[in-house]
């Protein structure tokens, strides 16, 4: 019997399927620091670079710090990525796409999430999960929850 229920599970273990990677990249540690996201990210940029973002464009913020990557691999393809700072906390990440890609993009969030909360012309947003597809500009933003009053107004139906 205990043959059986091992071979069983060898059995199981070996021909499930692997679990789908997450859409959001798990480098993103909301909270994290500048010097804690520059650790997280060596070895995923092709160059990395910090820069003050003065004036700070997050409200409430006093220090704004941004972490520029290039080659961040995102969806199997090297990106430019930002990983913006605010008072030495991660709170938004940008990673940019191309035009022909919002609608594998959008499945894969639709899959993941569920249908967006809110549309408009810029943005698919999935409210829920703190991640939207830009449409304009064609980028993805994942955003901490204290980022929420940044970024949440601009998926309002009547945003532009």
């Amino acid at each position: 019997m205990l043959r059986v229920i091992a071979g069983f599970a060898l059995a199981i273990s070996c021909c499930a399927p692997a679990l789908a990677e997450p859409f959001m990249p798990g480098v993103i540690r909301w909270g994290a620091s500048t010097a804690e996201m520059q650790a997280a990210l060596t070895g995923k940029c092709e160059r990395m670079a910090v820069r003050k973002i003065d004036p700070p464009f997050l409200d409430n913020t006093k220090a704004q710090t941004q972490i520029d990557c290039e080659g961040f691999v995102f969806r199997g393809k090297p990106r430019h990525s930002e990983f913006v700072i605010g008072d030495e906390q991660l709170k938004l990440v940008w990673i940019m796409t191309a035009p022909g890609e919002d609608a594998d993009l959008r499945g894969a969030m639709t899959a993941e999430y569920g249908p967006p909360d809110h549309r408009n012309k810029t943005y698919d947003a999935f409210v829920a999960h703190r991640a939207a597809l830009r449409l304009d500009k064609h980028e993805v933003l994942f955003y901490a929850a204290n980022a929420a009053g940044d970024t949440e107004p601009d998926f309002r139906p009547d945003a532009k």
